[in-house]
């Protein structure tokens, strides 16, 4: 046993002298630089004029004086010491006159929001991903709150802004939100409800006047080529996005929040679980001019 802790001591020390210079914990080599990154993305604000210094008690040498209401990136803790990094000088500070700067809301970095005091966000890491996630905000008094946030899937080859009939692609953009319907259980909601049946259809002949709207299919026979049955599953509770409303040719339909199914992606809607849809319906308030926006993360600002 000892040879091998005198193996490994020697080890350490000979990758120190290379350069190396890394934590060992448990067996693995630990990034301290990595570490440190993920530190630095942690921020604190100071509650008073507050001395910094070169160690982790009163008897440390001070660096300088940190301005009350100044931003510091947090390092490591210390007893009840933080060392930080101000500027470019790093040292500790009494943990006491520090408060954590809470990170941004998603939808405090939107600034075209209009009217819209409801948001919900649907994002995906990259454009590609059939995997999303939704949060629902909601502005209260002038200050946003995230309500809600759930997994969700989203067209099978990810987001466009250029979306397609058939491209299997969810259209990014703000919308705003059109009738909720179901099948069976009426769901608690202030938006319009429209019940499915057999007869219920939703027309994706792009040659159809109908084009992108619901229909019946006995009355509208020979009016269309192609047209989605509603009377399914994933339709058991949603609500219609209103994305195309000008019923462009091509440009895509029958988009909507609804059911996910068990494919793990949709043909352009935005789709979770079937309780998570309830609570998004029950949530909604129309007085609230709520919008739906999808984008990737990295287009958040641009809404």
């Amino acid at each position: 046993m000892y040879k091998k802790l005198a193996v490994c001591v020697a080890f350490i020390l000979l990758l120190s002298s290379l350069g190396f210079h890394k934590s060992f914990i448990g067996g693995v080599f630990h990034s301290e630089t990595n570490i440190a990154e993920a530190a630095s993305a942690v921020q604190y604000k100071t509650t008073a004029n507050l001395n910094l210094r070169t160690t982790d008690s009163t008897k440390g040498k001070i660096i300088l004086t940190i301005p009350k209401g100044k931003t510091v990136q947090y390092i490591s803790k210390a007893g009840s010491w933080y060392k930080v990094k101000y500027n470019t000088k790093t040292g500790y500070a009494s943990s006491k006159y520090l408060v954590k700067v809470n990170a941004k809301l998603d939808v405090e970095k939107m600034k075209k929001l209009g009217k819209a005091e409801q948001v919900i966000l649907v994002t995906n890491k990259t454009a590609s991903s059939n995997k999303a996630t939704i949060q629902a905000f909601e502005k209260t008094n002038g200050k946003w709150k995230r309500t809600y946030s759930m997994p969700a899937v989203i067209g099978k080859k990810g987001m466009t802004s250029s979306k397609k009939e058939g491209d299997m692609k969810t259209p990014t953009g703000k919308y705003t939100l059109g009738t909720a319907f179901y099948r069976s259980s009426k769901p608690t909601t202030k938006l319009p409800v429209k019940k499915i049946t057999s007869d219920s259809v939703w027309v994706d002949d792009s040659k159809s006047p109908l084009y992108n709207t619901w229909q019946s299919k006995s009355k509208t026979k020979g009016k269309w080529t192609s047209a989605e049955n509603m009377n399914i599953s994933q339709y058991d509770v949603g609500f219609v996005i209103n994305y195309n409303t000008k019923r462009t040719p091509y440009k895509g339909s029958a988009i909507f929040f609804h059911v996910e199914g068990k494919s793990g992606y949709t043909a352009g809607c935005v789709a979770t679980s079937k309780s998570n849809v309830n609570k998004v319906l029950s949530w909604i308030k129309p007085a609230k001019n709520p919008v739906i926006i999808m984008t990737p993360e990295s287009g958040i600002s641009k809404y």
